[in-house]
């Protein structure tokens, strides 16, 4: 398949754009996703590092695919066997399924970034299901797994949108270390923020769409180098949520 050309699941997606103007989507919610990945019920939303035993963390990118950047974060992950979750936007899974189901083949993880970029609280109950449902359809579609997190654009979020999201089976994912890197700061600055200050089970945020991605493309060769030489292993969100320890709790002090 090319990078360009549609496939079934967009198609089907744009049918779900006409039905969501006319409110019948509402009708398509009801069958649960269960090919999800397993996560773990407690956490409402997953925004502190993650207590792993071992030295892994989450590489993370939104806004994608972005055809040129995309391809190349790929590629650098492919190289140092490492991996990375794609929050993608539903209108760019329509310009490049391709991309989308190459990074899945190889082991990446694809999750819910909605389908047009639009702050989720800001938004009506219909919309916000359309925005989250459609584009998990999209990636049922392209890789035959539904996703397992969902990242609202610009992070913001409030309990609907929470409820929304385990409606659906999905876990609302911020992140816990941000670089910045849409500001343009330069590769070695985005790098240095990431390997400056990482820590077992963090969640690296990034972008490989929203706009030309060259910095974000050489700081990942940065981070990626200098994630070897310290011992650790870049992995999915998925991956890092199920090697997480159980925390566990203290016992209640009872009055004597």
């Amino acid at each position: 398949m090319s990078h360009g050309t549609p496939c079934p699941g967009i198609r089907r997606g744009r049918r779900l754009l006409r039905l969501a103007a006319t409110g019948a989507l509402l009708v398509l919610i009801a069958p649960a996703m269960a090919q999800a990945a397993p996560v773990p019920p407690a956490t409402a939303v997953l925004s502190h590092p993650l207590p792993v035993p071992r030295q892994e963390i989450a590489l993370t990118f939104d806004d994608g695919p972005g055809s040129a950047a995309t391809a190349k974060i790929l590629a650098l992950l492919r190289s140092h066997g490492a991996h990375a979750t794609f929050f993608v936007l539903g209108t760019e899974l329509e310009r490049y399924p391709g991309l989308a189901a190459e990074a899945a083949r190889e082991g990446n993880e694809l999750a819910d970034h909605g389908m047009s970029h639009r702050a989720f609280p800001r938004l009506g109950a219909k919309r916000l299901l359309y925005e989250l449902r459609t584009t998990a359809d999209l990636i049922l579609e392209l890789t035959g797994r539904s996703p397992a997190f969902v990242r609202p654009p610009y992070g913001s979020v409030n309990q609907r949108v929470v409820q929304v999201a385990r409606s659906l089976h999905m876990t609302v994912a911020l992140w816990t270390l941000d670089t910045r890197d849409w500001q343009n700061p330069g590769a070695a600055a985005i790098a240095r923020r990431v390997l400056e200050h990482v820590r077992p089970g963090e969640i690296v945020l990034m972008h490989d769409g929203g706009g030309p991605r060259p910095q974000t493309v050489e700081a990942v060769r940065m981070i990626l180098a200098g994630l070897d030489a310290r011992g650790y292993t870049a992995v999915t969100l998925g991956q890092l949520v199920r090697d997480a320890r159980p925390v566990a709790r203290t016992p209640a002090r009872h009055a004597a």
